[in-house]
């Protein structure tokens, strides 16, 4: 984000919105996940916003639809245990486990699944499970301090101010579409769990992991990613199946659409069976287990 604060969409008067020069600097409201009794798809735009572990909450409803019909057409899932690994708020898990319907269990997991707030003044302050703060918001206005140091200077006194008061006066909030908490309070094979991409799963282990948008070059050098390829495939039974989906960002393309590809575990190495388009990091996942390369 080239300007990391922002004039909240809706709250200035129209004249100023509608001012050419600015009317691109303005951004739906990011405290819209703080509200229990959100929209689905207000929530969604407001996840698009939040900036978490050096990764951005992007989701959106509907956008695997070839990744998951082509691990439909691949792969035997009837009675399976699927994860969904840096789910984001789940709506792409909601998809899944609607068309699928006859898997054993299904686990929603991501590292960042929650955030605690702390109210200071007229502000919001959002800190992640790291006790970084990750927004300042108001009625207003939006800034992300993270995201640079000049912002994190103006807002210097609120963020102390909310750090102190955050153990006794902070709410946790679950990064959770209500899509995809209704689903969870519905189906009792449905559930979310914290997880990092670079810790082996345990037992018992997944018939299928799914990871979308998250081992991307956009968020981790080729080390890192091998690294995280490494400790997916040891979460993997022999057999068991890894799928890898990215949306790319084709300049001039509107929604290209995303690309992904299914490994099988073969002892220490994913064999490659089916893909569409061309995963970002196919070449990396064809390096796992092969010679000269860490297991």
């Amino acid at each position: 984000m080239r300007v990391p604060i922002r004039p909240v969409r809706g709250r200035w008067p129209t004249r100023i919105e509608r001012f050419g020069p600015l009317r691109r600097f303005f951004r739906r409201d990011p405290l819209t996940i703080l509200d229990e009794n959100a929209h689905a798809d207000a929530y969604r735009q407001a996840m698009d916003s939040i900036y978490v572990g050096n990764t951005i909450k992007v989701t959106g409803s509907a956008r695997h639809r070839v990744p998951d019909q082509l691990l439909i057409d691949t792969v035997a899932l009837e009675g399976a245990r699927i994860v969904d690994l840096g789910a984001s708020d789940g709506s792409t898990s909601v998809d899944l486990a609607e068309r699928v319907d006859d898997f054993g269990e299904f686990v929603i997991a991501d590292l960042h699944l929650t955030v605690t707030v702390v109210t200071v003044g007229r502000w919001h302050v959002l800190f992640d499970t790291d006790g970084e703060c990750i927004l300042v918001g108001s009625r207003r206005l939006s800034a992300w301090p993270e995201l640079s140091r000049p912002v994190a200077a103006l807002f210097a006194g609120v963020i102390r101010r909310g750090r102190e008061r955050r153990a006794a006066e902070g709410r946790e909030v679950v990064l959770l579409n209500p899509d995809t908490r209704r689903l969870i309070a519905a189906d009792e094979r449905i559930s979310a769990r914290v997880h990092d991409v670079f810790t082996v799963w345990g037992e018992p282990r997944p018939d299928v992991i799914k990871v979308a948008n998250l081992l991307r070059r956009l968020y981790f050098c080729d080390d890192d990613l091998v690294r995280a390829l490494h400790a997916v495939r040891d979460s993997l039974p022999e057999g068991g199946h890894l799928m890898v989906v990215d949306n790319p960002r084709i300049p001039g393309v509107v929604d290209p659409p995303p690309r992904a590809g299914i490994w099988q575990r073969d002892g220490d190495r994913l064999v490659e069976v089916a893909r569409a388009g061309d995963p970002e990091i196919a070449d990396l996942v064809e390096l796992v287990g092969t010679a000269g390369v860490p297991k």
